[in-house]
């Protein structure tokens, strides 16, 4: 939920505290939009506003301009907190505005519709000290769950991820090796790879070293990932970008609708393709299991399988064969 002003500017005393201030702008402003929102027991305990989530929250680079049929207005980067009485038709926001160098606090009760000319010149300014203390106490729950984390080091040996990476057939291993187990070990001083990696949208964290692995692998070409509700075509073809050269006339031909009209989920198409590559390659399909909706995949070769157990498990990398993936209820796949 926005706040609208008819033009630039504060409308009313700008206010300042400990928490209330342009520092709180810019603390958020350093996440970007990688926001983390408190729970509802923790919002209950500190005796805050309830409602505190993505939609009642903005950060812009600039107030912003928004011109209808009704008029010109302009949004202001704000934080918003506050209640829902009636969800879907009443709300009480308390707004925490930036204009320019200065910040204030508004109130808006909106019990009508959205449109902007009944929303600008509504709000008002917040002065009870009571409402003011239960809004510093939601940011300050909000601020919380935000806090920089530590990345505390994970102690790996790059000897077992140099030989992880050969085996997955990583032509600079070497390289790599030496970039992820710094990752691991030294998370503090590797905020560089971020940028290297494509990687400044995330936090660095405990163990962030494995994601980072992931995004290395999936750029080489050695490792694969597709939703659980991805199109067959699409699995197959994430599937083939990880074989040799011409496997894929060898597979079955799971990118052509004409042969296979009806949806699978991703297990069946790797389950299909497994005794082909398998047996004519030499490769098994392997998955990077982490409990999640995403199917992370990569081919090793057959008489490596243990190996490949061995050192994953040594580096916390939990492994899985195609054959103890739980089946998913899939539609019947016909062949014409």
């Amino acid at each position: 939920m926005s706040i609208y002003y008819a033009a630039k500017g504060l409308r009313g005393k700008p206010y300042h505290s400990d928490i209330i201030n342009k520092d709180l702008f810019a603390f958020f402003q350093k996440r970007a939009s990688n926001y983390y929102f408190p729970s509802d027991e923790a919002l209950r305990a500190a005796d805050a506003f309830s409602k505190c989530d993505m939609d009642l929250i903005r950060y812009t680079d600039a107030d912003y301009e928004y011109a209808c049929e009704e008029g010109t207005f302009y949004i202001p980067k704000s934080i918003c907190v506050g209640e829902i009485i009636e969800p879907g038709k009443v709300f009480d926001y308390y707004y925490v505005v930036l204009c320019g160098d200065e910040v204030e606090l508004r109130h808006l009760y909106r019990d009508r519709p959205t449109r902007q000319d009944l929303l600008v010149g509504r709000d008002t300014e917040v002065t009870d000290p009571d409402i003011i203390a239960k809004i510093e106490r939601t940011l300050a729950v909000l601020m919380k769950v935000n806090e920089p984390k530590v990345a505390e080091p994970v102690y790996i040996s790059r000897q077992t991820l140099l030989r992880f990476l050969t085996l997955l057939g990583v032509t600079d291993a070497e390289g790599l090796a030496d970039k992820i187990h710094a990752a691991a070990t030294k998370p503090t001083e590797c905020a560089a790879l971020c940028e290297e990696f494509d990687y400044h949208h995330f936090e660095i964290y405990t163990g962030w070293h494995l994601e980072l692995m992931q995004l290395a692998l999936r750029d080489r070409e050695r490792l694969d990932w597709v939703d659980w509700k991805e199109a067959p075509a699409e699995v197959f073809a994430s599937l083939c970008s990880l074989l040799p050269p011409g496997a894929k006339e060898h597979l079955p031909p799971w990118d052509d609708e004409e042969v296979y009209s009806e949806y699978a989920y991703p297990d069946e198409v790797l389950r299909d393709c497994s005794p082909v590559l398998h047996d004519r390659y030499g490769l098994t399909i392997l998955l990077w299991d982490e409990d999640a909706d995403e199917y992370k995949f990569m081919v090793v070769p057959n008489d490596k399988v243990e190996e490949a157990f061995a050192l994953a498990s040594e580096l916390g990398i939990t492994l899985q064969r195609l054959e103890d993936l739980p089946r998913e209820t899939t539609i019947k796949i016909e062949f014409f």
